[in-house]
């Protein structure tokens, strides 16, 4: 290399330097630190916050409706309180059978160390890899509840109440939630307490009771709230068990339905109805709100009181009984309680979840005339959809996070936390209407496309699995690394990007893919906003209709989502842990 090469390349890295200096300077002032978090609040706020709660200015906008088609019809008022009251009742018996079974669980996978544990563990997370409506097919399927499509599963009768089979659909959606997240905080209790008691003379159930069972309650809280709030956001595995088997459908050209079904299903169901009888779509509004409104105070007030009840109170746990607890920790007692929390495991949650499989080998191979075009562009919306509000997500939820755990508040941070689990524990169907009302005067303007509104819709339910990772990741992260670096010289930027990224890079990562394939499965939100749009899970739940749906090309495209979601899972465990 000649001299002027040299010196024109020295001059070019020089110039270089200066412009990442000079930009690190700009984006380093706290006036522009400033400006960015607030932009970030604000995102939050006017885009997730007030829309997902919007639905309660129905109150004041809309209460001339309220009144002469809810407070003033009975019938109506009895079909909403039997709808929501059988969502929470549903909900809290699943919590309640899901604590039961898997807390030993938990305690088995985190406290033993046998081969196959991993094996186990992807076990216990399978069913998340499929969509919650092709988990409702299937344990419809598995329990035999339609004639016509003869599984060779059991038969049970559930006549007309679909209460049982509603909450036999939830142990398959909730139950993954309920083990995982206790066994990632038992993992965090040091196992040197309980041995301490052990070594004093404690049987193996008084030291468990009474030493990490306390520690423990975070854990039984972070289940129970994540069930809870599963259970209560599911729309489509609920209605498509319930179409499966025959208990509920939608008559369009009656402007009605038959059948009993929970809150989120009725939203549906309404907003449906009011696309195609336009002459009552104002009382039918009305209705909407009502439910809305009803079921995200309901959400909220149950979802803290039970993270008050399981944080806050305590329980009689001092009291020993030494011969009793040391009979039931040894022998056949110990035994049977594990055997029966992996029976529960195989009998209630892995083959009703994949007994579609059995379908698609066994059953009636009828495609008909599959309209394969209209299934593979619902594909490619769902993706589009998942991968907008995925961005979006990583965009304002990573500084969000940021903010949350190393702003200058603690008290602020403390309550922004509080508030962005709001939308996660909305019901999917009531965020997605309450959504819908906030942008519909745009819609109709033409100045907002629908796609933004469902996509805004899915960002709203999805960004807390980006906050709650990050905020979780970034908490266990010493704050003294990124203090060195800054003492050192560092910019603001370049230690989060050289010190904080690549530690809590994994718990993005696993964020982002799990958002993605809650969005990607979302069924009530994506109809609530807009009943017209078609995505992969709203063109099964089409399918499932019992007069002229197609429950065999039914059962091949919630296949094919199921692979996509694995594929997305195994995608997040490998980057997960080559980022470690």
């Amino acid at each position: 290399m000649s001299e002027s090469q040299e010196l024109a390349l020295e001059n070019r890295q020089s110039e270089s330097s200066r412009r990442r200096k000079t930009f690190l300077d700009r984006v380093s002032r706290t006036l522009f630190v400033q400006g960015w978090y607030a932009f970030v609040l604000s995102f939050f706020v006017f885009f997730v916050l007030v829309p997902t709660l919007f639905v309660l200015s129905f109150l004041f906008t809309g209460w001339g409706d309220l009144q002469a088609f809810v407070f003033r019809n009975a019938n109506v008022m009895a079909q909403i309180l039997s709808a929501i009251g059988l969502s929470f009742s549903v909900a809290l018996t699943v919590t309640a059978v899901d604590l039961i079974f898997g807390l030993p669980l938990a305690w088995f996978i985190v406290r033993r160390q046998f081969p196959g544990k991993s094996v186990l563990n992807t076990l216990v997370d399978s069913p998340l890899a499929v969509p919650t409506a092709g988990l409702g097919f299937s344990a419809a399927l598995f329990w035999a509840l339609n004639p016509a499509v003869k599984p060779q599963g059991l038969s049970l009768n559930f006549t007309n109440t679909p209460f049982v089979l509603i909450m036999l659909l939830h142990f398959t959606t909730t139950f993954p939630y309920m083990v995982r997240s206790m066994s990632a905080i038992l993992e965090q209790i040091d196992i040197e307490y309980e041995i301490a008691a052990r070594t004093l003379g404690a049987s193996p159930l008084t030291a468990s009771r009474t030493v990490t069972l306390p520690l423990f309650r975070s854990g039984i809280a972070t289940g129970s709230i994540l069930c809870l709030a599963k259970a209560l956001s599911d729309t489509g595995g609920v209605q498509a068990a319930l179409q499966t088997a025959n208990l509920f459908a939608i008559q369009a050209n009656s402007c009605s339905f038959t059948g009993t079904p929970s809150g989120t299903v009725l939203i549906g169901a309404w907003r449906t109805l009011g696309k195609a009888c336009p002459a009552v779509t104002s009382q039918l509004n009305a209705g909407l709100a009502f439910v809305a409104i009803l079921m995200i105070a309901l959400s909220i007030g149950l979802l803290y009181a039970v993270k008050f009840m399981a944080l806050k109170v305590r329980f009689p746990l001092k009291h020993v009984w030494p011969g009793i607890e040391r009979k039931l920790s040894r022998g056949t007692a110990p035994r049977g309680r594990d055997l029966a929390s992996f029976a529960f495991l195989v009998l209630m949650i892995l083959i009703p979840s994949f007994f579609l499989v059995s379908f698609l080998i066994t059953g009636t191979k009828t495609l008909g005339s599959p309209d394969w075009g209209t299934f593979g562009s619902s594909l490619g919306f769902s993706f589009l959809v998942a991968g907008l509000a995925t961005l979006i997500d990583l965009m304002f939820g990573v500084p969000l996070a940021l903010y949350i755990t190393r702003g200058p508040s603690r008290r602020f941070g403390s309550l922004l936390d509080s508030l962005v689990n709001i939308p996660y524990i909305v019901p999917s169907a009531a965020l997605g209407f309450s959504l819908f009302l906030f942008w519909k005067p745009l819609v109709d303007a033409g100045a907002l496309p629908i796609l933004a509104v469902i996509v805004l819709a899915h960002v709203g339910f999805t960004i807390p699995f980006v906050v709650r990772n990050t905020v979780g990741a970034l908490e266990e992260m010493d704050p003294g690394l990124d203090e060195t670096s800054r003492t050192l010289g560092a910019r603001p930027l370049q230690a989060f990007r050289r010190i904080t990224l690549p530690v809590i890079k994994p718990a993005i990562l696993a964020g982002s893919i799990m958002a993605f394939t809650r969005s990607v499965g979302e069924t009530g939100a994506t109809l609530a906003v807009s009943p017209q749009a078609i995505t992969a899970p709203v063109f099964i739940v089409n399918l499932l209709n019992v007069k002229t749906g197609n429950f065999y090309l039914a059962g091949l495209s919630v296949g094919i989502l199921t692979l996509v979601s694995a594929g997305a899972m195994m995608s997040m465990r490998y980057f997960t842990r080559r980022a470690r």
